[in-house]
């Protein structure tokens, strides 16, 4: 009998167990961010300078600057793609926010935004000294779940917190 007792109390344990995976995975679901909507409310309360969004609909320009820019992005499997990024160089302001389908689509955008930081952060042809100061200053690499951002702006750390802040 305190078997019986015992193993539908483990079974109840377990059970329990995986209704509250279910109920977290389902929040975290729910906390589903709107990228473009983000990305807008970033620019009216943090000033970049000339900010162009990256088209990747746009054949011509966008999925140029995208392939210039972020070589490999447009390749992989993204629910959301929001790159902006500066028409006069040397200014160093940048903001690129993606959601991956996929853990492994979300590893791979990680290396392609930290490739980007690495390069501009380089005393190399091509890169002014104010924007190589600028990136090894201020560009920031955040992610959370299948979401990441790269910002470079004098206020990273603010905007990190706020990207980290859609999650709570």
């Amino acid at each position: 009998m305190k078997r019986i007792i015992a193993l539908c109390a483990a079974a109840a344990l377990c059970l329990s167990l995986l209704s509250a995976c279910g109920s977290k995975q389902q929040e975290q679901e729910e906390k589903k961010a709107d990228l473009s909507a983000f990305a807008q409310t970033l620019q009216e309360n943090y000033e970049f300078p000339s900010l162009e969004r990256a088209d990747p609909e746009d054949q011509d320009v966008g999925v140029l600057m995208l392939e210039n820019t972020y070589p490999g992005l447009k390749d992989l499997d993204l629910e959301q793609m929001e790159v902006y990024l500066a028409v006069i160089s040397f200014s160093g302001g940048e903001l690129a926010i993606v959601e991956a389908k996929s853990a492994e689509d979300a590893a791979k955008v990680k290396e392609i935004f930290q490739a980007r930081i690495d390069q501009k952060s380089e005393d190399a042809i091509g890169n002014y000294p104010e924007e190589v100061e600028m990136w090894r200053n201020h560009a920031k690499l955040a992610d959370h779940g299948n979401y990441v951002m790269l910002v470079n702006h004098s206020e990273s750390a603010d905007i990190v917190n706020e990207f980290n802040a859609l999650f709570e």
